[in-house]
């Protein structure tokens, strides 16, 4: 209570201070000459502690008198702007923001989210004419701080970057921001909104950013914010240059990046139709040619239809589509790398998981992996707990809690949950417009056949300790995670955690700090790539940012976080 006491009086502070700043400056700034617009500020997002619930409303106050100061525009009062939106249900859509504007006499509408991590916190604001044609209607804006310092030049630039784009108003030559980096013709296809605003720009100092037993002198970075309903997210090297490529998998899609230090610029996307959902996306190299193909895993509420790409040195060429398997590469002790695969049958997954084999642009069962029936393609892995050359396998059950299995028996099992996700296998098929429930297909009698299988975050394996035995990284879900209507489970932050095997069972190593916004998936470029001496590993975190009133305006709203980590050091920094 005390640190957020101080957090709250040294946030209060920082407000008065750029109120005081900035309502300074109105009688002396020049007024336009034009017509003054009205600008509504509604509530943004807060995806923050509740120490830093100060910024919701001293955000709203720092951009209205900057953009009155400096455009001579009118703010609507809150106190409208909010009571309006209750009886708009408390929600938007990009239907009636039109209309909600009219209602409010609005010219502008700003709106956005605050995303806080640490000492430092992100914005990303997003302004909607009214007058301008409805593709053109909704402008984004960015900008980051990395600790309270710079929070009050931060939202200053913000406001800038609004009056600029969107009043035309050129800023001083004092307050200019640096140049931005030349822009890859990726980016001028308009997928700009998938790079970082700058480069330099971090998402939070991470100092400390370990609770115990790791380095954190390094800063992790985020994305800008994108239009993207995250499925899942995967690392690799697509085009044999060495260099990790960072692929992001949406509902029908999957769009690859090349990754420019801390820029994503995109280079291809492999469209999938709108038939089949995607609930997994991999790469690996197994042909052997020294570029990662990616496996796509899809289906439709019966079947799959997955499919694998590799680049050709021009385009994503097909090496088999429609297969009618779920699959993914795994490791198996005493076979390496394969390619995995599960069928669909009368249930949506079936027991069974088999080696595959490509031939022809076709897709075949190998060999019957020796795997207990209850466990699934998606939600297990092998790995030698214990350093005596025999691999355990570790395992979710259905309700995401954490189990361990030498010889077939259940040796350990987890009090805590963890790799919840909302994406699924099977579930109740859409009916097509104009048929009636009697004539879609009959209901299973058992309950079983459109039972949803849930598919959970990924469990990495690592020597993160380098003492010769695996350890475990995965994410941490809230303790109020349940198995009942999973589907429904609103996940609002995530902790990535290390496990290692004390001898009884999996105990915690370490854990980040909480990641505000429901974490999709994440991958270390070590599992992907040898790293080379003095380089420290990364893990990346594709995230979807908590919903609030607005966010329904453009969708989801998604992000990648990159963190760098060295768990080099890990033995002396033990406490």
């Amino acid at each position: 209570m005390e640190i957020h006491s101080k957090i709250y009086r040294e946030g209060q502070c920082l407000l008065v201070l750029l109120v005081t700043f900035l309502c300074l400056l109105g009688p002396g700034t020049s007024r336009a000459a034009a017509t003054r617009k009205s600008v509504a500020i509604l509530p943004f997002t807060l995806n923050a502690p509740p120490g830093r619930q100060y910024l919701q409303a001293g955000l709203r106050d720092m951009l209205g008198s900057r953009i009155a100061a400096e455009t001579g525009s009118v703010i609507i009062d809150k106190k409208d702007v909010d009571t309006a939106l209750r009886k708009a249900g408390g929600r938007l859509t990009a239907k009636n923001m039109g209309a909600f504007a009219r209602k409010v006499g609005a010219d502008y509408l700003i709106f956005g989210s605050i995303n806080a991590l640490g000492a430092g916190m992100s914005v990303d604001a997003r302004v909607f004419s009214a007058a301008a044609p409805a593709a053109k209607a909704v402008q984004t804006f960015y900008d980051t701080a990395t600790s309270n310092d710079q929070i009050m030049g931060t939202i200053d630039s913000l406001s800038w970057d609004i009056i600029e784009k969107v009043f035309h108003k050129k800023r001083p030559a004092a307050l200019a921001a640096a140049p931005e980096p030349a822009v890859a013709p990726a980016e001028r296809s308009g997928m700009a909104g998938f790079a970082t605003a700058n480069p330099e720009k971090t998402f939070m100092a991470s100092r400390g950013a370990y609770v115990y037993g790791m380095s954190g002198d390094r800063n992790f970075v985020k994305t800008r914010n994108f239009n993207m309903s995250l499925q899942d997210l995967a690392l690799g090297d697509v085009d044999g240059d060495g260099r990790i490529d960072v692929i992001l998998a949406g509902p029908h899609e999957v769009q690859v990046f090349h990754r420019d230090g801390t820029r994503l610029n995109l280079f291809a996307t492999i469209k999938m139709g709108a038939r089949y959902r995607i609930h997994s996306v991999n790469a690996a190299d197994l042909n052997g040619n020294g570029r990662d193909e990616i496996y796509i895993s899809a289906a439709d509420a019966k079947i799959p239809g997955s499919r694998a790409v590799e680049w050709n040195g021009k385009r994503f060429v097909d090496l088999f589509r429609e297969a009618r398997w779920y699959i993914r590469p795994l490791r198996v002790p005493g076979m390496g790398l394969i390619l995995a695969g599960q069928r669909a049958g009368l249930l949506p997954i079936e027991p069974g998981i088999f080696s595959l084999v490509q031939k022809d642009g076709k897709v075949r069962a190998g060999e019957r992996l020796s795997i207990p029936a209850k466990i699934n393609l998606f939600n297990f892995v092998y790995a030698d707990l214990d350093g005596n050359g025999q691999h355990e396998i570790v395992a979710l059950d259905n309700s995401f809690k954490l189990e361990v299995i030498k010889g077939g028996a259940v040796v350990w099992k987890s009090e805590g949950r963890y790799c919840g996700t909302k994406r699924y296998i099977g579930g109740y098929p859409s009916m097509m417009p104009g048929v009636s429930s009697s004539m879609n297909d009959e209901v299973d009698a058992f309950g079983e056949k459109y039972v949803e299988t849930f598919i959970p975050s990924r469990i990495l394996v690592s020597d993160v300790d380098h003492d010769g035995t695996d350890d475990i990284i995965l994410n941490r879900n809230p303790s109020t995670l349940t198995a009942v209507l999973p589907r429904e489970i609103q996940y609002k932050s995530g902790t990535i955690v290390g496990l290692k095997w004390n001898g009884l069972g999996l105990e915690e190593m370490w854990r980040t700090r909480k990641i505000d916004g429901y974490v999709v998936d994440y991958q270390a470029k070590s599992q992907v790539m040898k790293l080379q001496p003095g380089v420290a590993d990364e893990l990346f975190i594709g995230v979807v940012l908590n919903s609030g009133t607005l966010e329904s305006l453009l969708g989801d709203q998604s992000t990648v976080v990159m963190y760098p980590f060295d768990f080099a050091k890990l033995k002396n920094n033990k406490q």
